[in-house]
C-alpha cells in the first residue's frame, strides 16, 4: 500500500508540475500575443497617418507644374534680357560707326 501512495503522490506532483509549467507557458504565449497585438495596432495607427499614394500623385503633380512654370518665366526673362542686350550693343555699335 505504501508503493501504491507513494506512486499516487508521485503522480500527483508530477501531474501538478506539469500543470504549473503549461500555466506558464500559457502566460508567456499570453504576452507574447498581447505585444504582437500591441505592435500590431501600433503599425496600423501609423499606416492610417500615412499620405494615400494618390494624394501625394495629385500633390507632387502640381509642384512639377509649378516649378515647370518657373522655369518657363525664368527662361522667357533670360531671353528678353539677352534680346535687350543685342539690341543695345547693336544701337552702341550704330552710334559709333555713324559720322
Amino acid at each position: 500500500m505504501t508503493d501504491e501512495v507513494t506512486l499516487r503522490e508521485y503522480m500527483e506532483s508530477r501531474f501538478a508540475s506539469l500543470q504549473r509549467a503549461v500555466d506558464k507557458a500559457e502566460d508567456a504565449n499570453d504576452k507574447r500575443f498581447s505585444a504582437i497585438n500591441e505592435m500590431r495596432a501600433m503599425v496600423t495607427d501609423a499606416a492610417s497617418r500615412f499620405m494615400p499614394r494618390i494624394e501625394y500623385e495629385t500633390a507632387h503633380r502640381a509642384l512639377v507644374e509649378k516649378v515647370e512654370a518657373l522655369q518657363k518665366f525664368l527662361w522667357m526673362g533670360l531671353g528678353a534680357m539677352l534680346a535687350v542686350q543685342l539690341f543695345i550693343g547693336i544701337v552702341f555699335v550704330m552710334i559709333k560707326r555713324a559720322p
